[in-house]
């Protein structure tokens, strides 16, 4: 017997299906008679479920079949299995609904644990919210009915490695002699939710290959588009890829909505308005894709990327693809760096001593931007203008991040913040950039006295240390600030800008000057709060850390990836835009901020003075 049958057979297994079955029996319709025989002798009929589990001897009885009405005015049919069936499908379905949930696709709601339609549309609301207006919504035409029998069992197998147990669940949906057809899978079974799952996990993968960020629940679907035209073509997509399932759209029910309008999804309308104000990770459409591992190789193979790490390949479709981070010694092939080129996908590439080392991008500086970029150099009056900014920025996002909670204000000396404050002010009337800078120095020597509060003694965090770093905290700081910065180059570059001409940082060969500007004011927003919750939360330990007299304190790859997926869940972190009053992610306000310094440069008279980030 296998290990999952095992656990199906187990008897608080048996007793968990019984607890649940019975808890429903009140409102799903069952022969009272029957249930009242069940439960007079209940201990011997759960101890002889778990018996025809173990010795595999389970045969499911015929279903008695009902037809309810549905909202729409119409009926559907129902499958209702016996008593002891029911618990026994409830056993099998809560063993395979723990191995199979953490696999499926995060854009599918329906039948899962510890989520439902308030998160579907939750999702959905936030896409319309980034500016996605045009919503595709349609459903599969009869999805019970229609799935293919085998092809629930065949899915069931790659999921579960457990032969005894798809053997048993093969018996309820697709009997020798079932006489019915070759698809339907009976509504009304305990296993058919979660079968549904499995076999349409397949659909939600092959839409995500193709670009189709689809919202599904059960047989709803809804796909949030920038344009009609983009709408128009994914809803062809879905239609492609359940016709090649034998499944079908439910054209009634299957149209193009404008946002702006309302969206009707899963018995609520749902518009962009968000009725919890607070931070939200957003979906991305591409995705940065981080390879830490030393020695791991970057091939390609027709449209994918193909990366190996310690033998181990996993395959990543380019047109998913926004940004490629390459850490610590990564063989990078010509075919990967051509792949990227064709789909616009960045190449970063960071060396454990050098920081950001290399940047591939399709985006270059446009001449009319990078002339006025030029010209907006050397006008001393306007650099530093932009430079003050800059640096009042940097240092408010400081004084936040210090005193951002009751426990923080009382740890971090008041005189710090004072002082803190006092620079604030004195960026305003500096004269100029190189005055500018000893403010920005002593701002930076200050906060980090205050941050040193915040780190518990064993870090060893003294403050900060650069090439090598002397203790965690350095190590994890240097690390993310060039993970950063390939974000803010990338931005600088989307924006027609040329990295390599700043305001504030003079400009030296290989230097990305500008993107360093850009940079300050996001440092204490993005990475100095990640490194301060990893710490908090546990989720690094000083075990993670090695340190040597020649290279100084370095991670080892479990640390930098928890390093690198708390960064991109900061930066996926959505807030609302302290001027423009709109929402948008950590890595779109780092874009929107790198536009905003191209509009200042090509027009300084019409946009005004230079808007610094604030703290959200």
């Amino acid at each position: 017997m296998g290990k999952a049958l095992n656990e199906a057979a187990a008897q608080q297994n048996v007793l968990d299906a019984w607890q649940t079955t019975k808890s429903r029996l009140a409102w799903e319709p069952a022969p009272n008679a029957e249930i009242q025989a069940f439960t007079t002798n209940l201990l011997a009929h759960l101890t002889a479920i778990s018996s025809s589990l173990r010795d595999r001897s389970w045969m499911p009885q015929p279903m008695r079949h009902i037809e309810i009405a549905t909202q729409s005015g119409g009926t559907r049919a129902l499958g209702i299995p016996t008593v002891v069936d029911r618990v026994t499908e409830r056993a099998l379905a809560a063993v395979i609904t723990r191995a199979v949930d953490v696999r499926l696709q995060s854009s599918s709601y329906g039948f899962r644990p510890g989520l439902g339609v308030a998160d579907a549309v939750e999702d959905l609301q936030q896409r319309i919210s980034a500016g996605r207006r045009w919503i595709v919504r349609t459903d599969i035409a009869a999805c019970f009915d229609s799935v293919s029998r085998r092809g629930c069992v065949r899915a069931l197998a790659d999921f579960v490695d457990d032969p005894d147990l798809v053997e048993l669940v093969r018996r309820r949906i697709d009997p020798p002699d079932g006489g019915a057809g070759v698809v339907g899978i009976p509504q009304g079974s305990p296993l058919s939710p979660v079968l549904l799952n499995v076999y349409l996990d397949g659909l939600d993968q092959e839409l995500w290959m193709h670009g189709v960020e689809a919202i599904r629940y059960v047989d709803d679907i809804a796909v949030a588009c920038d344009t009609r035209e983009e709408a128009r073509a994914q809803l062809e997509l879905v239609r492609t890829s359940l016709a090649s399932r034998g499944l079908r759209v439910h054209e009634k029910k299957t149209s193009i909505v404008d946002a702006d309008r309302g969206v009707p999804f899963l018995g609520r309308t749902v518009t962009g308005a968000d009725p919890h104000p607070e931070h939200r990770l957003a979906c991305p459409s591409r995705i940065t894709l981080h390879i830490t591992s030393r020695g791991s190789a970057l091939r390609a193979r027709g449209t994918k990327f193909v990366v190996t790490q310690h033998g181990v390949s996993t395959v990543h479709p380019a047109p998913r693809t926004r940004m490629i981070v390459c850490h610590d010694r990564t063989l990078v092939s010509t075919a990967a760096l051509t792949l990227a080129a064709r789909h616009d996908v960045e190449v970063a590439i960071i060396d454990r001593h050098a920081g950001l080392t290399g940047f591939l991008s399709l985006a270059g500086a446009r001449y009319d931007t990078a002339y006025a970029q030029r010209t907006a150099q050397g006008d001393a009056k306007f650099a530093l203008t932009v430079a003050r900014g800059i640096v009042e920025g940097k240092i408010a996002n400081s004084i936040t991040l210090l005193r951002r909670t009751p426990a923080r204000r009382r740890r971090v000396p008041a005189d710090v913040l004072a002082r803190l404050q006092h620079l604030r002010t004195r960026s305003r009337e500096t004269e100029t950039v190189q005055a500018l800078l000893g403010v920005e120095g002593s701002a930076a020597r200050l906060y980090f006295q205050g941050l040193r509060t915040l780190v518990p003694d064993e870090y060893g965090f003294l403050g900060r240390r650069r090439r090598p770093p002397t203790d965690p905290v350095n190590a994890m700081l240097s690390y993310s600030y060039t993970v950063l910065l390939g974000e803010v180059t990338r931005a600088v570059q989307l924006a027609g800008l040329d990295p390599n001409r700043g305001f504030l940082h003079r400009p030296y060969r290989g230097r990305p000057s500008l993107a360093l500007d850009v940079m300050e004011e996001f440092r204490a927003l993005i990475v100095d709060t990640c490194v301060l919750r990893l710490i908090a939360t546990g989720a690094v330990q000083l075990s993670g850390f090695t340190t040597t007299k020649e290279q100084g304190c370095r991670m080892d790859t479990g640390t930098k990836r928890s390093l690198v997926t708390e960064l991109e869940r900061r930066l996926l972190t959505v807030v609302t835009h302290p001027y423009l009053r709109q929402k948008m992610t950590y890595r779109e306000y780092i874009e929107h901020q790198s536009r905003h310094v191209a509009n200042l440069v090509t027009s300084p008279q019409t946009q005004g003075p230079y808007m610094h980030v604030s703290w959200r």
